[in-house]
């Protein structure tokens, strides 16, 4: 008898411990999915401030210290995605089956990089949607096509949460589109932009 006591209350002391972690668990990806959608937000007003800036020729003279050091790492980071990225993508699978191996063959090494990765850059994106990004047209776009990737690979990490990256992603690819039009570059520096910005990351 007091063997069953000391077990139930055992019982419901480790009911306690995983509603606790459950609730603080949901309560971080709220917080994490609300930051999100945010920063997509963010990112389509400072679109809308581009159509609609007093200049046609916005001038991209800023010297914020702080805005081109970031800028320095992200894109030092876009780098480092890049590359992961493709070496997922060998054997002429998609990246989402090269995502999917990384579950099947229990590969933490390269899941956990993957991720910390996708979570610095999407933290960083988030800065550059609050920092008045459209007086800098061409890191605008680039943001937004870097974002884009990063639902992409956030759908294939986050299986439960799949619907709502999947969505992101396409929002962020009519904001591309949306980017297109309005930014006023030859069509040289367009496809060499395309390059740099599309096809490395989707080779």
């Amino acid at each position: 008898m007091t063997n069953y006591i000391e077990d139930s209350y055992i019982g419901s002391e480790y009911d306690d411990i995983f509603n606790d972690w459950y609730e603080i668990e949901g309560a971080r990806k709220i917080k994490e999915l609300s930051r999100q959608l945010r920063t997509f937000f963010n990112y389509k007003a400072e679109v809308i401030r581009y159509r609609f800036r007093p200049s046609p020729n916005l001038a991209e003279n800023d010297t914020n210290t702080k805005y081109y050091s970031r800028k320095q790492e992200t894109e030092s980071l876009t780098r480092e995605f890049i590359i992961l990225l493709k070496k997922l993508k060998k054997n002429g699978q998609t990246l989402e089956q090269g995502i999917q191996s990384l579950f099947i063959f229990n590969d933490k090494a390269h899941f956990n990089k993957l991720s910390a990765i996708t979570e610095k850059l999407s933290m960083l994106l988030h800065y550059f949607s609050e920092e008045s990004l459209y007086i800098h047209p061409k890191f605008l776009k680039f943001s937004v096509t870097l974002a884009q990737h990063l639902c992409l690979v956030k759908k294939c990490l986050n299986a439960q949460f799949s619907e709502f990256f999947e969505e992101l992603e396409i929002n962020y690819n009519n904001l591309e589109e949306e980017l297109e039009d309005l930014i006023e570059i030859t069509p040289i520096k367009k496809q060499k932009l395309k390059k740099q910005l599309e096809e490395r990351l989707t080779s």
